[in-house]
């Protein structure tokens, strides 16, 4: 009897780190309501769906995808979101279509990295965001090498589809392959192959390419018009050269830390080894960073979610200059296991050390006592690594320091995701769309359903009218009521059920309505913030806001308690 083939623990661990990127990515992923950004966005694919007045932005192949969704099933924001995170899950699968020139080992390392990473996982529950463009991109440039070229002109379509940055990342990249070339001559990476009968391969391309735009740019039919959107990214993109963002400068440097702490000390760590060892891979990725985010800082329309395009590089000059320091030592095994246990405890008391002296509640003294404490523990964490090195030998001593190093970062990656991408229960602001309000309908929700619920006995539905707040999140929030008049201002005679309207009372109508003021929204006032309340943003993720209120006004009519005192 033949054996069994042996199942690839490097497939294992791959097929694994998907279903983390899943996991993370879906759970929770209709919870927080859809800001005006995505709501504008996803209201397009909604208005496919249901035959209405549609005018196309530049995410063509979102509103493609989740308008043919909207068609079939019933609009929700867990599905408004679900394209765009199920998307950005197969950023796990970009490291092993370059295998073989980063390694195996590191492409696996890597994908599991880029499967909790908190950019990564935060970007793809955005609607709108580049990262379905950044997936896209990298699939259709590692299916080309690979030689698919049915799946990378499907890839390339659906890229070319999804928005402005595919704009940003296609010159990005070509320009730092070009330099890399240039400087480093770094085709020389790696193994090449002629491709196997050119005609056949170009055609197939051009074919998948041309009938994804058909099927998908159509949404499968049902609205030719939405081809029109195609190059509307690309008119997007040119216009930021124009149209500068108001969000300060500094957000990007901060979003680095905020989000890529371990990756940006270490992968400059990893650039710095690339210029000594001469590593052409190395020095590419050195290149791929350092003139994106030149890029960026100079892109007058940039965004802080446009970091996503020079994250990928400084984590793979992390993971390679780890995997290649880290070596397992022949004796003394126990002592490097110790050594990581203590760095790991030893981290975990500066955490805490830190997030205590950040307390605003604390006096000076207590702030003191903690500040010293965290000056402690960094002497603590070097005199133990020189213990080792002297006590037994430097290759435990680094082994066991890397390995420390790696559990304290998976464990912080993860931890971030949780809290800062709306896994967690509580609500985090992030510094991704600085200018994006945090909407809040919980409470509208439950005020508009005791009304209607109430009154359903009537068999009329209640005439819903909102006014001086048509924004795209209101749309989409009362996109399954029916009827709704959004007005900018209310006409003395008109009698709606209900009224929505701006936090201004209505003297009008407040003879026969009853109003309750509710809080829409929050608004992050970033500008006003002090640097040390920054700082205790790195760690609780917790900003200074401003609330937005509306009023949800009643007919008195419709109220319990009128009703039964007739």
């Amino acid at each position: 009897m033949k054996n069994a083939k042996k199942p690839n623990p490097q497939l294992l661990l791959l097929i694994g780190a998907f279903v983390l990127a899943l996991c993370l990515r879906l759970i929770r992923l209709g919870i927080l309501p859809l800001s005006d950004m995505e709501a504008e966005i996803a209201l397009q694919a909604l208005a496919v769906a249901r035959y209405g007045e549609i005018q196309f932005g530049p995410f063509a192949v979102y509103v493609g995808l989740t308008g043919f969704d909207f068609y079939t099933f019933t609009a929700s924001n867990f599905l408004a979101r679900f394209w765009p995170a199920l998307i950005g899950a197969l950023i796990v699968f970009v490291p092993h279509l370059f295998r073989e020139r980063i390694g195996q080992w590191p492409a696996i390392i890597l994908a599991v990295v880029l499967a909790i990473s908190p950019e990564m996982v935060g970007l793809s529950r955005i609607i709108g965001s580049p990262m379905m463009a950044y997936v896209l991109l990298l699939l259709a440039l590692g299916l080309f090498i690979k030689r698919k070229p049915i799946l990378a002109g499907l890839s390339l379509a659906l890229a070319l589809m999804s928005g402005p940055g595919f704009w940003i990342g296609a010159l990005i990249l070509g320009m730092s392959i070009l330099l890399s070339e240039w400087f480093f001559n770094v085709s020389a990476t790696g193994t090449s192959s002629e491709i196997d009968h050119p005609g056949s391969f170009w055609l197939r391309l051009g074919i998948s390419f041309g009938a994804t735009l058909l099927v998908v740019g159509t949404v499968f039919f049902l609205e030719p018009a939405n081809l029109s959107g195609i190059f509307s990214g690309l008119v997007a993109f040119l216009r930021g050269f124009a149209e500068p963002n108001p969000a300060p400068l500094v957000h990007i440097p901060l979003a680095l830390i905020a989000y890529t702490a371990e990756a940006f000390f270490l992968g400059f760590w990893g650039g710095i080894r690339a210029i000594l060892v001469r590593n052409k891979l190395d020095l590419f990725l050195l290149v791929w960073w350092v003139f994106g985010l030149i890029f960026i800082l100079l892109y007058p329309g940039r965004q802080t979610a446009d970091l996503i395009w020079v994250t990928l590089p400084l984590w793979l000059l992390t993971v390679r200059v780890m995997f290649f320091a880290w070596h397992l030592p022949e004796t003394s095994r126990l002592v490097m296991v110790i050594t990581t246990s203590l760095v790991v405890v030893v981290f975990a008391f500066l955490l805490l050390a830190f997030r205590s002296l950040i307390g605003s509640s604390l006096g000076e003294g207590r702030q003191l006592n903690f500040l010293l404490a965290l000056i402690g523990g960094a002497v603590l964490l070097v005199a133990i690594v020189l213990l080792v090195s002297y006590g037994w030998s430097q290759e435990i001593a680094l082994p066991g320091l890397l390995l420390g190093l790696a559990i304290v970062f998976i464990i912080g990656l993860f931890a971030l995701s949780v809290q800062s991408t709306g896994l967690a229960p509580e609500r985090s602001y992030e510094l991704w769309y600085p200018e994006s309000k945090y909407v809040s309908t919980e409470w509208l929700r439950l005020s508009m359903d005791r009304i209607i619920d109430w009154n359903a006995s009537g068999g009329t539905p209640i005439e819903i009218a909102v006014s001086d707040n048509d924004t795209p999140s209101m749309r989409w929030f009362l996109r399954d009521d029916d009827p709704v008049d959004f007005v900018p201002y209310l006409p003395p005679q008109s009698q709606p059920g209900i009224v929505i309207t701006g936090d201004q009372e209505i003297p009008e109508i407040s003879n026969s309505y009853r109003g309750q003021a509710l809080v829409w929204s929050r608004e992050v006032l970033w500008s006003e913030m002090t640097p040390f309340q920054y700082l205790s943003w790195l760690l609780t993720r917790d900003a200074l806001a401003k609330a937005n209120q509306i009023i949800f006004w009643v007919r008195t009519d419709l109220m319990p308690d009128d009703q039964f005192s007739q």
